[in-house]
């Protein structure tokens, strides 16, 4: 997989996390990670042929994330 188009995104999001633990706020650190996670599966599973995933597997599975009002990240394109 290549990820030098989303390397930028990536280096936002560990920002953001890190930032939240400086500030001792581990419910926003740990709701800002989820975010991340889910949004490279979705991008991982998006990658697969399409007859190898379920196309909704993954918000199956966890649900979508909760970004916040005025949050621009989404699906790596």
């Amino acid at each position: 997989m290549n990820y030098s188009q989303a390397c930028d995104t990536i280096t936002d999001e560990d920002a953001a996390v890190y930032d939240a633990l400086c500030d001792a706020d581990g419910n926003e650190a740990a709701r800002l990670w989820r975010v991340k996670i889910e949004r490279c599966v979705r991008y991982m599973i998006a990658q697969l042929p399409e007859d190898a995933a379920e196309p909704y597997l993954w918000t199956t599975l966890a649900g979508r994330p909760r970004l916040r009002p005025g949050d621009s990240r989404g699906p790596v394109s």
